[in-house]
C-alpha cells in the first residue's frame, strides 16, 4: 500500500533527499511511488523562498519541533507508520494548515503567471517571467498536438499577463484568436482590440530607417531583401536586383548610402520600390533586366496585396504598450494570401524589433504571441532568430507555439526557459531529450516521451526552473473567481 502524501511524508522526502539519498530508494524506504517523489522534489525546489513548503505558517511552525522529535527519535518506517496511524487525531490540524498557507498565498503581492494545479502534488503553479533569478528569459514555447489545449492555454496566459499589467500582441495569421470567437468570460474580464491589416491595411512603411541602422539605407535594403528572399527564395541574382532596385529608390528620393543627414528624410514606400523594379526590368543598359522583370512579375501578387502604405491604422508601438484599457491587441492577417502573409509578418516583426532597440534596455513591458509555429521561419539572423536571442533586453517576451517539436528550431528550445508541453507523440525525443537534460525531477528522455504522449487534454508537462511539473491548466471561469472579479 503506498502511503498518503502528507507534510511529514513530503518533509522527509527532501531531507533524505538533500542527504543525497537516490529518489528510488526513497521512494522503497517510504512506500512511496518513484513519480510522487519526483514531484515532492520538484515542488519543494518550486515553492522554496516563497514559504509555502516545511514551516509555511504559524501552525506549520508549531508541528515543525515535534516532526524533528519524531525525526530524531525514530527510523525512517517508523515515521511513516505513526504519521498513518496518527492520521485521524491530525487531520484537523491538516486542514487548518492547508487554510493558513492558502491565507498566506492570498497575501502574496505577486506569485507570477498562474498556470494551474499541480497534478502529482497539491498547489498551485506560477510562471515567473519577471523574475531573473527565477529565469534566465522571459520566453515561453508551447508543444501539443492538435486538440491537446495549447490554444486555451495561450488564451489563459495573455489573460494573466493583462492582469500583471503586461500587455500582449496577437499576430492572428491562423485565424485561431478572431474576436468573435474568443469566450465571452474572455471578453468579459480583458479588453481586447482587433486589428484587420490584411483587410484594411496599416500605415507602416517597411522602408522605414531606425536610428540602430548603421548603415542607413544599405542595412534597410538588407533586410527587406532578406525577408524576400525567405519566402519567395529568390536565390542570389534576384536578391542583387532587390537589393540595388531599394538602394535606387532611396536614391530617387534623396537619402544616399554615404549621407547620413541624408537619412531623416521621409522615405520611400513600396509603391516607389514596385515603380523601380519596372524601371529596371524595362532598362536594356541594365545587366540583370530580365532579372528584374521576372522579378517584379514574381512579386507583383505582394504589392497588389499588400497591406502596407498610407492609409488604415496608423500604426503606433508605444500607444499599444501603454494603453491602460487595452492589454490585448490582436493583428489579424485574414484577407492575405500566403507569401504575402509571411512577408508582412516577417516585416511587422522586424519593424517591433528595431523600434524596442531604438529605445534601448528595458525591464519587461510586453509580449507576443505566435502560433502555428510551422508558419514560422526560424532561419538564423531573421527576426523570430534575434527577437528568441536578443529581445528580452529591450523588454520583449516571446510566447509562441506549434503542434509538432520538429516545427522549433534549436535556437528556439535553447531561448525558452519555460514550456508548456501538452499532448505529443514526439517520436523522435526531440522535445523529451532536451527536458531530460534540463529538468532534474525526470530522468530519461523515454519516461518524458511515454508521459507526455498519455497526458489528458487540458493537462500538460510545465517545465521551468529546470523542473517539471504536470499541472492541469485552469479554465478561464477559475481564475476569473480568482482575480475577484466574477
Amino acid at each position: 500500500m503506498t502511503a498518503k502524501i502528507t507534510q511529514v511524508v513530503a518533509r522527509e522526502v527532501v531531507r533524505l533527499h538533500e542527504n543525497q539519498i537516490d529518489p528510488s530508494d526513497i521512494a522503497q524506504q517510504l512506500s512511496l511511488k518513484e513519480a510522487q517523489v519526483a514531484a515532492i522534489i520538484a515542488h519543494s525546489r518550486f515553492q522554496r523562498g516563497k514559504g509555502q513548503f516545511g514551516a509555511a505558517s504559524e501552525a506549520a511552525g508549531k508541528r515543525e519541533s515535534r516532526d524533528r522529535e519524531i525525526e530524531q527519535n525514530s527510523d525512517r518506517a517508523t515515521i511513516v507508520e505513526e504519521y498513518v496511524g496518527a492520521e485521524a487525531v491530525r487531520a484537523s490540524e491538516d486542514t487548518q494548515e492547508r487554510a493558513d498557507v492558502e491565507a498566506q498565498e492570498e497575501e502574496e503581492p505577486d506569485q507570477g503567471i498562474f498556470i494551474g494545479s499541480d497534478i502529482e502534488y497539491s498547489g498551485s503553479l506560477y510562471w515567473n517571467p519577471q523574475d531573473a533569478d527565477a529565469v534566465n528569459n522571459p520566453h515561453m514555447m508551447i508543444v501539443g498536438e492538435s486538440g491537446s489545449g495549447k490554444t486555451y492555454a495561450t488564451l489563459c496566459l495573455t489573460a494573466e499577463l493583462a492582469h500583471h499589467g503586461l500587455p500582449t500582441i496577437i499576430f492572428d495569421y491562423a485565424q485561431g484568436f478572431e474576436l468573435e470567437q474568443l469566450e465571452e468570460v474572455y471578453k468579459k474580464y480583458i479588453r481586447v482590440r482587433e486589428f484587420r491589416i490584411g483587410e484594411e491595411g496599416i500605415a507602416l512603411n517597411p522602408l522605414h530607417i531606425f536610428p540602430k541602422d548603421i548603415k542607413g539605407p544599405l542595412s534597410v535594403a538588407t533586410r527587406v531583401s532578406d525577408v524576400f528572399d525567405a519566402v519567395y527564395h529568390l536565390g542570389h541574382i534576384q536578391t542583387k536586383v532587390l537589393i540595388e532596385s531599394i538602394i535606387r529608390t532611396f536614391e530617387k528620393t534623396g537619402i544616399l548610402p554615404l549621407d547620413q543627414g541624408s537619412w531623416k528624410k521621409d522615405p520611400p514606400n513600396f509603391a516607389h520600390l514596385q515603380q523601380t523594379l519596372d524601371e529596371f526590368a524595362s532598362d536594356k543598359e541594365y545587366p540583370n533586366a530580365k532579372n528584374a522583370m521576372t522579378l517584379s512579375a514574381r512579386l507583383m501578387p505582394f504589392f497588389m496585396l499588400s497591406s502596407f502604405g498610407s492609409t488604415g491604422h496608423s500604426w503606433s508601438w508605444e500607444s499599444l504598450f501603454a494603453d491602460a484599457e487595452f492589454k490585448v491587441n490582436v493583428l489579424q492577417f485574414r484577407g492575405l494570401e500566403g507569401k504575402t502573409q509571411h512577408v508582412t509578418l516577417e516585416i511587422l516583426l522586424w519593424h517591433l524589433f528595431f523600434y524596442l532597440k531604438s529605445h534601448g534596455k528595458s525591464r519587461l513591458r510586453l509580449y507576443i504571441v505566435l502560433d502555428e509555429a510551422h508558419h514560422l521561419s526560424f532561419r538564423e539572423g531573421g527576426p523570430i532568430d534575434l527577437l528568441l536571442r536578443e529581445a528580452r533586453k529591450f523588454g520583449l517576451g516571446v510566447i509562441f507555439a506549434s503542434q509538432q517539436p520538429e516545427d522549433f528550431s534549436q535556437v528556439a528550445f535553447d531561448n525558452t526557459a519555460s514550456k508548456l508541453v501538452f499532448q505529443t507523440a514526439d517520436p523522435t525525443l526531440k522535445v523529451s531529450r532536451f527536458i531530460a537534460a534540463k529538468c532534474s525531477s525526470y530522468d530519461s528522455p523515454e519516461g518524458i516521451r511515454d508521459a507526455i504522449s498519455v497526458l489528458k487534454q487540458g493537462d500538460a508537462l510545465f517545465v521551468t526552473q529546470n523542473n517539471g511539473y504536470r499541472v492541469r491548466i485552469a479554465d478561464l471561469k477559475t481564475r476569473a473567481t480568482l482575480w475577484g472579479e466574477a
